[in-house]
């Protein structure tokens, strides 16, 4: 026996893989959606409709509510997710380098520069926002750096790669680049350390 739910004049039926309830009728839509938007109007651009109580069948207005995106991804992407997406990238990564490599995906990759015709985009003028030196680059969305040293050095100087760490020999604690193999939270630590034994 199927079962089904009513709301604002439409049927909706569970799908068994996700769980969410979708009308029967077209244009499909999801029913938390359809009844917000007959209760609360249009769903912003950039914003999801949540279940507060995390039941998906529970599709009444004092269940839902209306949260960004961004954060409603976060909210439901769990520790679990977040394995599984480790574990299928890193069982993924090996196949796909091999396939950009072959003649198949070059033949691909070629095509596809055509049809979009990259490299055929006119210069446009830009400033580094590290070094302040004007450059030139064809990309289409707005061009930051005028090389990588000048990225890296960027990123170097914001601390936006910058990490804590504590220090193999004293255990105390230190910042360091994600990059860096930096091991001590100073040059001259581990000799300190040598030096009392």
């Amino acid at each position: 026996m199927v079962i089904h739910q009513q709301h604002f004049g439409r049927k909706f039926y569970q799908d068994q893989r996700t769980g969410y309830w979708i009308s029967t009728d077209y244009p499909r839509i999801r029913a938390h959606r359809w009844v917000w938007i007959n209760i609360h109007g249009k769903i912003p651009k950039g914003y999801h409709i949540h279940h507060k109580n995390e039941n998906k069948s529970d599709n009444s207005i004092e269940n839902l509510e209306l949260i960004e995106r961004t954060r409603h991804l976060k909210h439901h992407y769990t520790e679990e997710k977040r394995e599984f997406a480790r574990k299928w990238a890193a069982n993924i990564r090996p196949l796909t380098k091999k396939w950009h490599a072959s003649e198949e995906g070059r033949a691909w990759h070629k095509m596809h520069a055509l049809r979009c015709n990259f490299g055929n985009f006119p210069f446009k003028d830009y400033s580094c926002l590290n070094c302040n030196k004007p450059f030139k680059s064809r990309k289409i969305s707005s061009a930051k750096f005028c090389s990588n040293a000048c990225k890296s050095s960027f990123r170097r100087k914001s601390g936006t790669d910058d990490i804590e760490a504590h220090c193999e020999k004293c255990g105390k604690r230190f910042i360091k680049n994600k990059y860096s193999k930096q091991r001590y939270c100073s040059i001259g630590c581990p000799k300190k350390s040598h030096e009392t034994l």
